[in-house]
């Protein structure tokens, strides 16, 4: 292995906040256990002792929840010890941090500073429409506090991005959404289309996005920041710049663009790992890392079973003017399986309107790039 993804949930399904459109709190309710409580020390040590045993040249550890910070300081501090008693080859560790928000304090923030973490905070855009989806365990507003993280990431020097999910509200004013990262000096921003549940009809909820409204927001999402990059005034939006790094040749690091799926090891509190975080359901548990080897439980047969149908695509896809950049998306937009082959991308109409719109624009800068 050249490199290792391992993206933990230390704490589970468990939140301080009630975002309506939670695609991890509907997944863990259809399995046969909803919520695994809190990793204990004892198994971290087993997880970063396996993980670091592996010949690697490089590991990506990342924290996801439910909200990892409920873990609480002393547990990744625990972490950063048994990082330096097992990395015995010398490693390269990468650490990512997707949080809330809510519990990020002054000492949090000396924490990410001084171990290199890359925080993920997660900001739907302006207050209306954040606090329309995104409240706390009392239902009360949580934008104002958010901010305030933002505030506090950026006072110690943390490194941080700002993930928004795109509901169908938020896809409904771009301007404002632009505007608002504009205004806050948010130079790392990722988009996220709201997922609905898998076994749910599409577009089941009030917040699902659908194609067209998806493909509109883009594009004019794409015609302001083209042309603040156009002055000079540039800052990164994730899905933007990888488009444009496949057009200068270079591999995408987003998984979803990629074509064909690749397992990482998504661990559960108790342990047990799957290969992606959208698939933590019992038909694709992997093992446990207490008693199963990772390289194995990544390289075993129900590992290959969750990656052979991305490798088929039907033919309308394959015969796509817009194959080689699009490559089909995530697999998790392109459910369900049949005969063996996935669908079609449910956003496929917006990324045909979406490089119809911005294709050329982005080949000229990727030539500026190469």
């Amino acid at each position: 292995m050249e490199t290792l993804s391992l993206l933990i949930k230390p704490m589970s399904s468990n939140c301080n906040m009630r975002c309506c459109y939670c695609f991890y709190n509907e997944l863990s309710e259809v399995r046969s256990v909803k919520n695994y409580g809190a990793m204990t020390c004892s198994l971290l040590e087993t997880l970063v002792k396996k993980a670091l045993s592996i010949p690697t040249r490089q590991c990506f550890i990342g924290f996801q929840g439910g909200e990892p910070t409920l873990a609480g300081l002393d547990f990744y501090k625990k972490l950063i010890d048994l990082e330096q008693k097992y990395n015995r080859n010398n490693v390269e560790i990468l650490h990512t941090f997707q949080t809330n928000g809510l519990l990020v304090d002054d000492e949090w923030a000396e924490f990410f500073i001084a171990n290199k973490f890359l925080v993920g905070l997660s900001i739907d855009a302006s207050k209306d429409i954040h606090d329309s989806l995104r409240p706390d365990v009392s239902l009360k507003g949580t934008h104002n506090r958010c901010i305030k993280a933002a505030q506090k990431l950026r006072r110690h020097g943390v490194e941080f991005n700002i993930l928004s999910v795109v509901t169908h509200f938020l896809a409904s004013h771009p301007d404002k959404v632009y505007n608002f990262y504009k205004r806050n000096g948010f130079k790392y921003v990722q988009f996220i289309p709201c997922l609905d549940v898998i076994d749910k009809d599409r577009h089941s909820s009030l917040f699902s996005l659908d194609a067209e409204i998806y493909g509109s927001f883009l594009c004019r999402i794409f015609d302001l920041w083209y042309a603040d990059y156009i002055k000079g005034d540039y800052f990164s939006i994730r899905m933007f710049d990888n488009y444009i790094h496949i057009l200068a040749g270079a591999p995408p690091e987003n998984c979803a663009m990629r074509g064909i799926c690749s397992a990482y090891a998504l661990v559960e509190a108790d342990g047990s790992v799957y290969p992606c975080d959208f698939y933590a359901l019992d038909e694709f548990r992997l093992g446990n890392i207490s008693t199963h080897c990772l390289k194995e439980m990544l390289c075993g047969e129900t590992a290959e079973a969750f990656l052979a149908p991305s490798k088929y695509s039907s033919p309308k896809c394959t015969s796509c003017e817009y194959r080689q950049i699009c490559r089909g998306g995530c697999r998790r937009d392109r459910e369900p399986i049949i005969d063996g082959m996935l669908s079609l991308n449910r956003y496929c109409n917006a990324y045909k309107m979406f490089f119809q719109h911005t294709l050329q624009r982005m080949i000229a800068i990727a030539q500026v790039l190469r």
